[in-house]
């Protein structure tokens, strides 16, 4: 089953997440941490391997499934997992603030769609079943939801799986503040590479500590021509 929960900041989408998963039978893998006995954490590497019959919460869910990036890897892996889900007993739940900016390909296969709203500190949550086209409207009082907040963290923040992405491509229009980050990894992996400073040696560390393989050969430059080449590029 795909359930799709959008509403603004505030409205109650990770307060009915882990209500859900406190009383989910299933083990639960999840981009945010619940203090749960079912809980598991998900990264994106998981998704290779996720087992059959559990539940997966996917919070802020353009943070990994952007609707502008469509044809990416990840999205086009996550279709597969989401046709798959039905036959694997899986249960994939997202949240987001706005519809239209998760794949249009998990919009379209969304089973229910609950919308969530706070009014008056209570939270309202209508669900709209397509299958059996039913309506319907929860509604939580404050005081009954003050017993799930300890479950999660509501300030915790949902990393864009492309953050590297967007800070090298924004770090390329501002060179003195590329050299500092540069610097910054240079200092960060050059012990692991000792006199192996080649561009596939530094490719190989950059990956396997983490680190976008894009910034190779300005780190390649830094190494072996230090900083007065640099300062040259930079004038």
């Amino acid at each position: 089953m795909k359930i799709a929960i959008i509403g603004n900041i505030g409205s109650g989408k990770t307060l009915l997440l882990a209500i859900i998963g406190k009383y989910s039978k299933k083990r639960i893998f999840s981009n945010f941490q619940l203090d749960l006995p079912l809980y598991n954490e998900l990264e994106i590497i998981d998704l290779l391997n996720l087992e059959n019959n559990i539940v997966v919460f996917i919070d802020e869910a353009y943070t990994w499934l952007e609707s502008r990036t469509s044809m990416s890897t990840l999205n086009r892996y996550l279709s597969y997992i989401i046709f798959q889900s039905r036959k694997r007993s899986i249960d994939i739940y997202t949240t987001s603030q706005m519809f239209s900016s998760v794949d249009i390909r998990f919009r379209e296969q969304s089973d229910i769609i609950i919308e969530c709203k706070r009014m008056n500190n209570d939270f309202y949550y209508t669900f709209k079943d397509f299958h059996n086209r039913k309506i319907s409207t929860f509604i939580l009082p404050f005081e009954k939801a003050k017993k799930y907040f300890h479950i999660y963290d509501t300030y915790e923040i949902v990393e864009p799986n492309h953050k590297q992405e967007l800070e090298y491509n924004l770090l390329l229009q501002y060179p003195d503040k590329l050299l500092e980050k540069v610097k910054e990894i240079a200092n960060n992996i050059k012990d692991k590479l000792g006199k192996r400073i080649t561009h596939d040696s530094i490719k190989a560390t950059l990956l396997l500590n983490g680190y976008k393989t894009s910034y190779e050969k300005y780190i390649y430059l830094y190494l072996k021509e230090g900083l007065t080449v640099w300062y040259q590029l930079l004038e």
